[in-house]
């Protein structure tokens, strides 16, 4: 497995290596730390860019050296990149064949420093693989018991469940199954019903101890947090439910909300990039 983190050196980035090297431990991965210059404009004189990019390239050769004499079979390295954040991450997370992508989160008021406004959502809907976002304040690390998967009535919502179950698996974790319902139309918990008991199939295959439960609600985002916080979860495993229709690749409010509200790292899954059951 290859894990790519993103790093500007906040608070926020240094946690996700620090869980990165956790993750890596347990799958047998290797690190690739990505810093990216953005190429915005600015009123800096020439000359003064490189050297930021010099001072960071110190700074992540001695985050590379410390992960290396810590932890001497782990492999890890570093690229610098320019451009767009969101973009330069995609093309890196392409290049280097990435498996999953970490980038530090700030909370409910936004990423740090780089991840400042859209560009941590564009991250995750732009990445061609899973993205883990992780809050600068998470201490528990990278070992995970419990998994929190929803799963509702939409089209996509069990694309998730084949790679939460692989990390269950890896990790000898449990999955708590969360079904959904947002609306008392038969229709809608017909639909429901019938993902959870193909999720529940697929897991019980996969040898994950699954546990089902259930819960109503008109604010998805806030009921699927309350519950992986209220019963010590260690990850939600989410969709970016995209908007499709747009020109632009946008992430949806539910999964913003999730993302910002969480104080436990969420791990978001685009639509087409997992096995359905349909």
């Amino acid at each position: 497995m290859r894990i790519i983190v993103g790093m500007d050196f906040s608070v926020g980035a240094k946690n996700a290596l620090s869980y990165a090297v956790d993750i890596s431990k347990i799958v047998d991965a290797e690190i690739q730390l990505v810093w990216v210059e953005d190429n915005a404009p600015d009123r800096a004189e020439a000359g003064k860019k490189n050297e930021v990019r010099h001072d960071a390239r110190l700074d992540l050769q001695e985050m590379v050296q410390s992960v290396q004499n810590k932890f001497p079979d782990l492999k890890i390295s570093y690229k610098q990149k320019k451009g767009k954040v969101y973009q330069e991450m995609a093309f890196a997370a392409t290049s280097y064949s990435a498996d999953l992508v970490i980038i530090g989160t700030h909370g409910i008021n936004g990423f740090e420093e780089f991840w400042v406004g859209s560009n941590a959502y564009k991250i995750i809907c732009y990445c061609p693989c899973p993205v883990i976002s992780v809050r600068a304040d998470y201490s528990k690390g990278g070992l995970i018991s419990k998994i929190v998967l929803p799963i509702d009535h939409t089209a996509d919502t069990t694309q998730k469940v084949a790679m939460a179950a692989q990390l269950a698996n890896y990790f000898a974790a449990e999955i708590d199954v969360l079904g959904v319902y947002e609306s008392n139309l038969p229709s809608i918990k017909k639909k429901t019903d019938s993902f959870i008991i193909k999720t529940e199939n697929f897991l019980s295959t996969a040898e994950v101890k699954t546990n089902i439960h259930f819960c109503n609600s008109n604010n998805i985002s806030s009921s699927v947090v309350k519950y992986a916080e209220s019963n010590d979860s260690d990850l939600i495993v989410i969709m970016t439910d995209q908007n499709k229709a747009s020109m632009d690749i946008i992430i949806g409010p539910n999964s913003q909300h999730i993302i910002n509200q969480s104080s436990i790292p969420v791990l978001s899954v685009k639509p087409s990039e997992m096995k359905t059951f349909q």
